[in-house]
């Protein structure tokens, strides 16, 4: 899939700016706040429906305006894509090709984004892999959005309900409903996650070890609050799910809070089979990143016979030109790319790569 056309009215500081972006590597520099990354805030937007960068959507709009519209043209292998989406405060729309649409409007994410944020994935705190998770692996799976949504939905009732007990306004025996429904969305999150990990994880040790040349091996596993060994269906993790969850009941009134089910779970990194949130070197890390990007792309097309667009913001000179260098190499003139960053000297380019450079200044964008 590709951008063949992106325009913005009133989006950040972009008043009316239109850009028609080359098929492979597009350049995005200049100085810090003059808009680089909010053309990659509106790409992802066209194909997710939401930013990556705040849950306020008000602040995309212009500050002198009161709205703020989209309008994007996509390509993909069977089809053009008109994605519109429009804002005022409190209220969006999204329409392709002139229908109505709710959530992603493509109905798959349609790309990676690699920003700097990302290298805490390995060294930060569990939340930051289930992120990644619930927004980077779980789409490759049709339900797991929806399955998300509802356990998400449960948890906080379920979670107020234990607080209720705890201060005797409600008997213990009103948990029924709740423990079933935890434990059925719970179960379906496991084993959609365990399913995606079996395919994602091949990937991610042969591409670890070109990235270091076979130096190294890599592996990932999944930590989960539960005891799944030796269980494979929805439904075995189901019954265990229930099994593990009335011992603790009592704890879990005392703490107010759930303890089991994949919003506790974590993944664990290895190298060499050492843990590399512990061990690893900020290089090693890094790598680790880099191959968890590279590998959904890997992903996406064996899956859906497509390639994803790309969006690299300000993350370039954070690695080094080995690294850069394998970034390169996937990209090639295989994905549609879109890079930010300030400077764009010894970036590593080879003169083979297909690329065009904009230069952004005060949201306006001038092309090469």
């Amino acid at each position: 899939m590709y951008l063949k056309q992106l325009e913005l009215n009133n989006f950040r500081n972009y008043r009316n700016q239109v850009l028609e972006p080359g098929l492979f590597l597009n350049i995005l520099t200049g100085q810090n706040a003059q808009g680089k990354t909010n053309i990659l805030e509106a790409i992802y937007m066209a194909c997710i429906g939401n930013s990556f960068r705040t849950s306020k959507e008000k602040e995309i709009i212009n500050w002198e305006s009161d709205f703020s519209y989209i309008h994007s043209l996509l390509q993909t292998e069977q089809s053009s894509l008109q994605v519109n989406i429009f804002f005022k405060q409190g209220f969006k729309k999204i329409e392709v090709n002139g229908s109505l649409k709710r959530g992603s409007p493509l109905g798959w994410p349609g790309l990676v984004l690699f920003t700097a944020d990302d290298l805490v994935l390995v060294k930060g705190s569990p939340q930051e892999r289930r992120r990644f998770l619930d927004l980077e692996l779980g789409p490759f799976n049709t339900q797991y959005g929806h399955s998300l949504a509802s356990y998400n939905r449960v948890l906080a009732q379920r979670n107020n309900l234990l607080r209720e007990i705890r201060q005797k306004r409600e008997e213990d025996g009103s948990l029924q409903v709740w423990d079933e429904q935890l434990c059925r969305y719970g179960s379906k999150i496991l084993h959609i996650r365990l399913e995606l990990l079996k395919k994602f994880s091949p990937l991610l040790r042969s591409l670890y070890r070109e990235l270091t040349g076979g130096k190294e091996d890599f592996d990932i596993r999944y930590k989960s609050s539960l005891v799944l060994e030796g269980l494979n269906t929805e439904d075995e993790i189901y019954r265990k799910f229930q099994h593990q969850l009335y011992p603790i009941q009592a704890e879990e009134i005392d703490r107010a809070q759930s303890l089991l089910g994949p919003h506790r779970d974590d993944l664990v990194f290895f190298i060499n089979g050492r843990n590399a949130r512990i061990y690893g070197s900020q290089g090693q890390q890094r790598t680790i990143v880099l191959t968890l990007k590279i590998a959904q792309i890997d992903l996406w097309k064996d899956e859906l016979d497509e390639y994803p667009i790309l969006l690299l913001d300000d993350v370039i000179f954070e690695l080094d030109n080995d690294r850069r260098q394998a970034i390169f190499r996937r990209i090639g003139d295989m994905l549609q790319t879109f890079l930010t960053t300030t400077k764009t000297e010894d970036i590593g380019f080879s003169k083979k790569l297909n690329y065009k450079t904009y230069m952004v200044s005060h949201g306006e964008i001038i092309g090469s």
